[in-house]
C-alpha cells in the first residue's frame, strides 16, 4: 500500500482577543505589558491524500504559532519571528510535496525531518521551531491515513498501521515493542492541570471590580477551584525567588483545602544560573513545605542551552534529590531526551507541537528505563491547545501515551468556543457531547470534579470527527495578521 499527497493548504482561524492576560517568565517590569508571544490565530493544515487503490481523503492539524515560546532569543522582534516561523512552515510544506509518495506515515515523517532540520538550521531557527514545522504536517498525514483506513489513532498505533519503529531511530530501542506497553484501551478521562500564570489573580482581593471581565466565567484561581473541582495545578515561576516563594505560599492558601492536590512548577527557562536555581529549591522546601510536599516535579527551570551542559550534572543530581526536574523547551530534537537523561533529568513533556512520533519514541525509552528500575516522567503539557483540532488531537495522543493529567486550561483565556462558526458548534453539540457543555449561550470544556471525558475523540482519524468549515478560514497568504 502506498499513499500520495495531492495537496497541502495552509489556513488561519482568527481568534478574538483574550478575555484575560497571561504572563510567563521574567518580565521587564510590574507595569510593563506582556511581550508579544503569538498572534490572534490558529494555524491549520489541510492535506489531501490518495492511495494506489484510488481512495481519497483529507487530514488536518493545527497549532497556535507561538513564536515567543518557540524562540526566546532577542535576535529578532516579534513580527520578524512570526514571519520567519511562517516561512519555515511554508518550506516544510514544500519539502513534503517534493516527496509526495510514501508507504507509511512514520517513514515519511522520519525521511522529511532531516531536510526540514537542515533548512531550519540554515535559516538560524531554534530546534523547537523546526520541530513545530515538521509536526504540523506529520499530524495532518497521520489524520489522513487513519481516516482513509477507518481507524482511530489508538487503533492505528495498536495495529501498527502507521509503521512506527523506534529501533530505526535509536538502535538501543530495537527490543522495545510499542504495542506491548500500550494501555488495553485508550485513556479517555483526563485530569485538567490548571495553569496559574504569573499575572493570574488568585483571589477576589487581587481583582478589583473595575478590572473584572464579568462574562459569567470564573476569573480567579479560587473561583476556578470552586467551580471546576480542580485537583491538579501548574504554577509558573519567574526566576525571582523572593516573589515566587511568596506567590507559592499564597497559592497554597487557595488550594490547601483541596483533597490531595497535585502541583507542578514551570520555570520556562527563567534561570540562567544553576546554583541560583538550586538555592531556590532548597528555600522552597524550607519555607513553603506545604505546597512543596504536594509538588510532583519542576519543569524546564534552566535555559535550553544550559540544560544540555554536561557540567551541570552534579548540580542536577543534588537538585533531583529534592524534586524531579524535567525538560520542555530543551526537548528540541530526537536526541534531546537521551541527552537530558544522561545529565540526570527525570523526564520530558509530551506536546503534539514537538512531534507525535517523537513522543512515541520517548514513551518507548521511558518503558525501557522503567524496566531497569529508573523512575522517569512523561508529562502532558501545552497551554496553547485550543478547540477544536489542536485540543482534540492532543487528547487523542495522550490517550495512547496513557497520561492522566495534562496542562489544559488555555481555553479559559478565551471565551469557550466563541472562535468557531455556528455550523462547527452544531457539529460539536452532536459529536462531542461528552467533551463540551453549553453555558450562557456558548460551549465550554466540560470539566467535572477536575476531570474531562472524551470518549468521542476515539473516532475515525486522529481525534477529529468532522472537518473545519474550510470556507470560513483565511488562507495563510491572505491573512492580515491580528495581534
Amino acid at each position: 500500500m502506498a499513499y500520495h499527497i495531492e495537496s497541502i493548504d495552509l489556513f488561519v482561524r482568527e481568534t478574538p482577543p483574550n478575555r484575560m492576560t497571561f504572563t510567563i517568565g521574567k518580565q521587564k517590569g510590574a507595569d510593563a505589558p506582556p511581550p508579544k508571544r503569538r498572534p490572534r490565530g490558529i494555524l491549520l493544515v489541510r492535506m489531501q491524500l490518495t492511495d494506489d487503490q484510488g481512495r481519497r481523503t483529507w487530514g488536518v492539524a493545527g497549532d497556535r504559532p507561538s513564536f515567543g515560546w518557540l524562540d526566546k532569543r532577542s535576535d529578532y522582534g516579534p513580527e520578524e519571528k512570526l514571519d520567519r516561523l511562517l516561512a519555515l512552515v511554508r518550506r516544510a510544506r514544500d519539502l513534503y510535496l517534493e516527496q509526495p509518495r510514501f508507504d507509511t506515515p512514520f517513514e515519511q515523517w522520519h525521511d522529511r525531518l532531516e531536510p526540514i532540520r537542515l533548512q531550519g538550521k540554515a535559516a538560524n531557527h531554534e530546534g523547537l521551531s523546526i520541530a513545530y514545522a515538521s509536526a504540523l504536517f506529520e499530524r495532518a498525514m497521520i489524520d489522513a491515513v487513519c481516516r482513509m483506513e477507518e481507524l482511530s489513532f489508538f487503533e492505528a498505533v495498536r495495529q501498527n498501521r502507521l509503521g512506527f519503529d523506534a529501533g530505526s531511530v535509536f538502535p538501543e530501542l530495537k527490543s522495545i515493542r510499542l504495542q506491548d506497553h500500550l494501555p488495553q484501551r485508550p485513556r479517555t478521562r483526563f485530569a485538567i492541570r490548571h495553569t496559574v500564570g504569573l499575572a493570574d489573580p488568585l483571589t477576589a482581593d487581587d481583582l478589583p471590580e473595575s478590572e473584572r471581565v464579568n462574562d459569567g466565567e470564573p476569573e480567579t484561581l479560587a473561583e476556578y477551584v470552586q467551580r471546576d473541582g480542580l485537583k491538579f495545578f501548574k504554577v509558573k515561576i519567574s526566576g525571582d525567588a523572593e516573589a515566587d516563594l511568596h506567590r507559592l505560599g499564597r497559592i497554597w492558601d487557595v488550594i490547601v483545602d483541596v483533597e490531595d492536590p497535585v502541583v507542578t512548577l514551570d520555570g520556562n527557562e527563567s534561570y540562567t544560573d544553576i546554583n541560583a536555581f538550586a538555592r531556590f529549591v532548597e528555600r522552597f522546601e524550607a519555607e513553603q513545605l506545604g505546597i512543596f510536599q504536594h509538588t510532583s516535579f519542576i519543569e524546564q527551570p534552566l535555559t535550553r542551552a544550559l540544560t544540555h551542559d554536561p557540567s551541570t550534572a552534579d548540580a542536577i543530581a543534588k537538585i533531583t534529590r529534592h524534586k524531579p526536574v524535567i525538560i520542555d523547551e530543551a526537548d528540541e530534537s530526537l536526541d534531546s531526551f537521551p541527552s537530558a537523561l544522561a545529565i540526570g533529568y527525570s523526564g520530558t513533556s509530551h506536546k503534539n507541537c514537538k512531534g507525535v512520533f517523537k513522543s512515541l519514541v520517548n514513551f518507548c525509552r521511558c518503558r525501557q528505563l522503567e524496566a531497569q528500575d529508573r523512575i522517569v516522567i512523561q508529562s502532558g503539557e501545552d497551554l496553547s491547545n485550543m478547540p477544536m483540532v489542536p485540543l482534540h488531537q492532543d487528547f487523542a495522543a495522550l490517550g495512547v501515551l496513557d497520561i492522566l493529567d495534562c496542562e489544559r486550561n488555555g481555553h479559559h483565556y478565551s471565551y469557550g468556543l466563541s472562535h468557531l462558526t455556528e455550523t462547527e458548534k452544531r457539529h460539536v453539540r452532536t459529536a462531542h457531547r461528552d467533551l463540551y457543555t453549553p453555558r450562557d449561550g456558548e460551549l465550554f470544556l466540560n470539566i467535572r470534579n477536575g476531570m474531562v471525558q472524551c470518549e468521542s475523540l476515539q473516532c475515525r482519524g486522529f481525534g477529529v470527527a468532522f472537518p473545519p468549515e474550510w470556507n470560513a478560514l483565511i488562507p495563510l497568504d491572505d491573512w492580515d495578521i491580528a495581534w
